[in-house]
């Protein structure tokens, strides 16, 4: 469960922090706090280059269960994802980023993962960017180009990528890759430099 308490800003830093205590929700109470920021209903972009320089907190042995991320969603709540980065923890998954596209969660998707050229991204603060044209998104981890999605790739393309998207900044607990096990350290901080956006 989201809990506003857990994103703060200390020292120009801005931290999402997750944590391993009971959270309030309905009728039915969270074992986690997590944080989670977006721009939907305040801003959207089409098209841009999207840049966030972040650290992930997570190491080979402390971290299964955390998924920190940055992504873009249509403001129109349709189909079509961008995830700029995906930073899932775990000894099989903490050494690399997760870069997607997805056109709905049936899924339809492609994702690729990429190794950093040296270390991995909770060895400090590393930079993860997309570069969304009408005809193609490139990915770039550390100024280094490392996927490409376009027409050629991705029959998708043009029916999912042409359209208004907000943006997404969260720290989640759980999902895909599984829970928290017993070594899962607690609180976790996935510490962000900074967001930015440009557009011509």
């Amino acid at each position: 469960m989201a809990d506003p308490a857990n994103t703060f800003v200390s020292g120009g830093v801005l931290t999402l922090r997750a944590e391993r205590r009971a959270v309030p929700c309905g009728a039915q109470p969270r074992a986690y706090a997590q944080s989670y920021l977006d721009t939907i209903g305040r801003t959207s972009f089409r098209y841009g280059r999207f840049e966030v320089r972040a650290q992930s907190p997570n190491g080979p042995g402390d971290s299964r269960g955390l998924w920190p991320a940055f992504w873009l969603r249509p403001e129109d709540g349709g189909r079509g994802e961008i995830d700029v980065v995906e930073l899932p923890g775990g000894p099989e998954w903490h050494r690399a980023a997760t870069l997607a596209v997805f056109y709905d969660y049936s899924p339809v998707k492609q994702d690729v993962r990429v190794p950093l050229p040296a270390g991995h991204p909770g060895d400090g603060f590393h930079t993860y960017t997309v570069e969304w044209e009408p005809d193609a998104i490139r990915w770039y981890v550390d100024g280094r180009q490392v996927w490409q999605r376009d027409r050629t790739t991705t029959p998708w393309f043009d029916e999912v990528f042409h359209k208004p998207y907000n943006l997404r900044l969260n720290f989640q607990v759980g999902g895909w890759l599984g829970d928290p096990d017993p070594a899962t350290r607690f609180p976790a901080d996935f510490r962000v430099d900074y967001v930015r956006v440009w557009q011509r």
